[in-house]
């Protein structure tokens, strides 16, 4: 009996490993089956991550390339308008010194066109053509420079004073008035 028994145990004992290898088995394949669940979910968060990883740096490129063009565009404004600046500058300071020197030049204009008209003035009367036939025959230039032969000059009260003399010959000479 004792060998039925035993039998019986071990058959029971048997069967109880069968059934907790029943047990283990469907556990395993419960396990198996969440692992190749959480396997693909990773797998599809894995290409979720890879697409946003790209629309990320598709949208870093896009925002540099904007960023260049920005300022490409802020560089051009900048430039314009310095340009514009340095062009306001100089027209303001061409008007600037042009009507200065054209109010200069206008009132020297004036000035010396007040000393012709007075020396045209003097040349009319009979002392300037006196003075114009002196000086049309040559004997304007030799009189106002004391250049006749044996004249000198002497200095008497802080002016020049020129004296015709005699020469070697005792002739005095003179100058053209005819």
């Amino acid at each position: 009996m004792t060998t039925e028994r035993e039998l019986d145990d071990g058959l029971a004992a048997l069967d109880q490993i069968g059934r907790e290898m029943g047990e283990m088995n469907r556990l395993l394949q419960a396990v198996q089956t969440d692992l190749l669940t959480r396997n693909q979910q990773e797998h599809a968060l894995s290409a979720e991550l890879q697409t946003m990883l790209k629309q990320a740096t598709e949208a870093s490129q896009k925002a540099l390339q904007a960023s260049k063009a920005e300022l490409r565009s802020n560089l051009l404004w900048l430039g314009s308008t310095a340009l514009l600046i340095v062009l306001a500058a100089s027209g303001a300071g061409y008007i600037l010194g042009h009507n200065t020197g054209l109010d200069q030049g206008q009132t020297e204009g004036y000035q010396a066109a007040h000393d012709e008209k007075a020396a045209a003035s003097w040349a009319n009367t009979p002392a300037g053509q006196r003075a114009y036939e002196l000086d049309r025959l040559g004997s304007l230039d030799m009189l106002a420079q004391c250049k006749g032969n044996a004249w000198t000059t002497e200095h008497q009260k802080d002016r020049t004073v020129c004296f015709p003399n005699a020469d070697a010959k005792d002739q005095i000479t003179g100058w053209y008035i005819r």
